[in-house]
């Protein structure tokens, strides 16, 4: 008889919906950084900003090997962009909530999906059952 634990069916739905969810946003991620077509270059602080939203995105491709760590990262790296766009920038844009739109669900997604699966695990080895 097999000791792994199953992995609820709802735990592989919200890890596929995550998973699905972020590569669409590494594709409109990618789209966004290299489909640029604007006549004037972009300053420093412009790529500085827009590499950080792509490290949040990056994120999203960690947590398919490890939920927890890639997770916490793009939440952790969509903090450290809109503070960093305050104090580089000087102001704040409505407009930066579809980001966060785009990766925060996800990344929760990721998080639930995590905590689920650990869940699960430590019910089916409690010792005694």
């Amino acid at each position: 008889m097999s000791t792994a634990s199953v992995v609820p069916r709802s735990v592989k739905i919200i890890r596929w919906t995550a998973r699905i969810w972020g590569v669409l946003v590494f594709v409109f991620t990618v789209m966004i950084i290299f489909g640029d077509s604007s006549t004037y270059p972009a300053l420093a602080v412009d790529w500085f900003l827009l590499g950080i939203w792509a490290a949040a995105t990056a994120g999203l491709l960690i947590a398919w090997r490890w939920e927890l760590a890639g997770g916490m990262f793009a939440i952790v790296m969509l903090f450290i962009r809109e503070i960093a766009w305050v104090i580089l920038k000087g102001d704040w844009v409505l407009g930066f909530l579809f980001i966060w739109g785009m990766i925060l669900p996800p990344a929760i997604l990721f998080l639930v999906a995590w905590n689920l699966e650990r869940k699960s695990r430590s019910d089916s080895i409690r010792p005694g059952d």
